[in-house]
């Protein structure tokens, strides 16, 4: 099929839109995803105070990129540079504030960033589709951007206020930036590959991966015989060709350098020009730099410090770079410390993955990912073009050029993929956005005229790409609004996804919405407690209950240190359901029992105790008053993982949204879970 450049670009145009609004659309049925609410008030720090403090190991472009509708808004307020959160960068307080406790509107603002980051995904669908058209024609570009466009993993990212996307986007372009440079040497082309991986750099840290990526390109452009067009001095061929690129490189990079530091103003303090002497960032830089290794550790409820929970944190390469350009003012201070952050975080993550729990991750973390929660069509188109582009090494003349042409796709998926695998930070599938982009564009190829001569092969991989394509469609189309959800049949969909994956990956804390609409219809008026994993406010989406097992994340002052529990429905999110983030993984065990029931005698005796007497632990040692709330903590943590070890072996009354699990306990029920037999 032929037909002219300038309907193709429309058609592009199109399916970017198309993915824009499906992203950004469904933005009325989702409460903030975690990272939100950090990235919408760092945004705002940027634009208004010029400070870089908050979340800088996030990217400033996305932060800004989303922030930029509210600091245009003259109606929007903002919490008070007064207080101890400002000075201690408590980034998470005041996105609290931002959102709910300002006077502002909270789905209006989420709204407005989100459509600035789904514009972000149309931009990506736009040039995967015109990738894909340059190496295979229009039929493959519109194969390429029909499965890019409808993909539930790139949808899912592009309606949030994340840097994701944005990372996905900074990669496709740098890489082809790059490869487009590395053919033709011209200040135009340096200044697309100097903006392009300025875009990646500002947006995620992970760039730091790119020049390896930019050396496998030149390395294989080294090997193509083809000359190299340099502006001003011709064709150039053997060494000068290598000796062409990396001056280029190096000018580019110079250039990039100049950009970063344009956008942090050209100032090196993070500090913005108002904050007073003693502000600074969530944590100092000898923590950010490992100053000394560190001993990372989680400790449950009942003293045991599990192998898999612990990991000695050491200073590497990364602390040694930064440490030399910290000393010597070579970047800006918030990229910098950007970096290191990210570094240090990135080497120790408490995960959960199918049954288990790590700080460390597992190889097979990102693998399995991406085979349960692509869609079938997916997974076989995105197999099927690498196949096919690979063939090329052995096949016919103009197959090894297609190959060739596609180079930089295969660098960039086996560097990133290498890069996904070795990883220790293993909390979301969204780590892989790249891969999905890049993927896409070979799909193409799968249409190419050179991998099927005769007609009616042709019909028939026509027709199979088209359903495939349909099914894909649906299968998007289905998981609406909550395509963070989207697990396939190989999970046995999205209500089994949690088995495997929850956070990033499943629960996010995006789905309040679908509660309150649940729980207005179908609690009776009964008492709600709730375990909620989350940065959003329950309270603003009708939904009023008694949080418990979820301390870490209720931003409550008033929040008592032991809830009391009643019966009533209990509402519990996915990602507590899981344990991740409390002191009791795992099976309950005869010692989580017995600390249990040690910690039920001590309660009794608080409620026995003469005031006037000293305080004592459950081991009768001597205890300060200041100790009394972590120790009800504690209590807390346990009582919450007994009673979650008892509903495993309950059907819940419902499953809200992929992501809740819904039970209706009377007394006995209740008794009979906390008191009874063990589980």
């Amino acid at each position: 099929m032929q037909f002219p450049r300038r309907c193709f670009v429309l058609i592009a145009l199109l399916l970017g839109a198309v993915h824009a609004w499906m992203a950004a659309g469904v933005s009325s049925r989702l409460s903030p995803a975690y990272d939100e609410t950090a990235h919408l008030i760092a945004g705002v720090s940027y634009w208004r105070e010029h400070d870089f403090r908050l979340q800088p190991e996030n990217g400033v472009f996305p932060q800004l990129w989303a922030a930029l509708p509210s600091v245009l808004n003259e109606t929007t307020r903002y919490p008070k540079l007064d207080q101890r959160a400002w000075l201690g960068a408590d980034v998470w307080s005041l996105g609290d504030q931002f959102l709910y406790r300002s006077g502002n509107d909270p789905d209006v603002i989420l709204q407005r960033g989100r459509i600035m980051i789904a514009l972000l995904g149309g931009a990506l669908v736009f040039l995967i589709a015109m990738w894909s058209r340059s190496l295979f024609g229009p039929l493959g570009g519109l194969a390429s951007g029909g499965l890019a466009c409808f993909s539930p993993t790139l949808l899912a990212h592009a309606g949030l206020v994340t840097s994701d996307t944005a990372g996905a986007l900074g990669y496709a372009v740098a890489i082809l930036a790059w490869w487009r440079l590395c053919h033709r040497v011209s200040l135009g082309r340096i200044a697309s590959a100097t903006l392009a991986v300025t875009l990646l750099a500002l947006s995620k840290y992970s760039v730091a991966l790119f020049p390896v990526i930019a050396l496998g390109l030149v390395g294989v452009r080294a090997f193509h015989s083809a000359p190299l067009r340099v502006s001003g001095l011709g064709r150039l061929r053997g060494w000068r060709r290598v000796a062409a690129l990396l001056a280029a490189g190096l000018t580019s990079a110079s250039l990039c350098v100049a950009l970063v530091w344009g956008a942090y103003g050209f100032r090196y303090a993070a500090r913005g020009p108002a904050a007073p002497a003693t502000a600074g960032f969530t944590v100092t830089w000898p923590h950010a730099l490992i100053a000394t290794p560190i001993e990372i550790s989680y400790t449950m409820s009942d003293g045991r410090v599990p192998p898999e929970h612990t990991a000695i944190i050491k200073p590497g390469m990364v602390q040694s770079i930064v440490k030399l350009a910290a000393q010597h003012e070579l970047l800006p201070e918030a990229w910098l410390f950007g970096l290191t952050f990210v570094d240090r975080h990135s080497r120790s993550r408490l995960a959960y993955f199918a049954g288990d729990w790590r700080i460390t991750g597992w190889a097979s973390f990102f693998p399995v990912a991406y085979l349960l929660k692509s869609t079938p069509s997916e997974l076989l188109l995105h197999f099927s073009g690498l196949l096919l582009l690979l063939r090329g090494l052995s096949g016919s003349p103009t197959r090894r050029r297609l190959l060739y042409r596609a180079s930089p796709i295969i660098v960039g998926i086996a560097v990133y993929a290498l890069f996904a695998i070795t990883a220790k930070l293993n909390i979301g599938q969204r780590h892989i956005l790249p891969l999905y982009a890049l993927a896409c564009v070979p799909v193409g190829v799968v249409l190419h005229p050179a991998f099927v001569t005769n007609t009616p092969g042709r019909i028939v991989r026509r027709v199979g790409v088209a359903l495939l394509l349909a099914i894909h469609v649906l299968s998007s189309w289905q998981i609406r609004p909550h395509y963070l959800t989207y697990f396939n049949f190989l999970a046995a969909g999205p209500d089994g996804g949690h088995r495997y994956f929850v956070d990033s990956s499943l629960d996010w804390g995006q789905t309040l919405p679908d509660l309150g609409i649940w729980l207005e219809e179908n609690s009776g008026g009964k008492a709600l407690h709730l375990s909620y994993f989350g940065n959003g406010d329950p309270a603003a989406y009708g939904i009023h209950g008694t949080r418990t097992g979820d301390s870490y994340f209720d931003s409550d002052p008033h929040r008592k240190a032991l809830p009391e529990l009643s019966p009533g429905i209990y509402a519990i999110s996915a990602t507590m359901w899981q344990r991740v983030y409390t002191q009791v993984r795992g099976p309950w065990s005869d010692s989580y029992e017995q600390s249990y029931q040690k910690s039920l005698r001590w309660q009794e005796y608080l409620g026995t105790r003469d005031p006037k007497s000293a305080l004592q632990d459950s081991d009768g040692h001597p205890m300060a008053e200041t100790e009394l709330s972590a120790k009800l903590a504690e209590l807390d943590q346990l009582r919450f993982g007994r009673l979650l070890a008892f509903l495993r072996t309950q059907a819940p009354r419902a499953m809200i949204a992929h992501t809740w699990f819904i039970f209706d306990l009377d007394a006995k029920t209740l008794s009979l879970a906390l008191d009874g037999p063990r589980p």
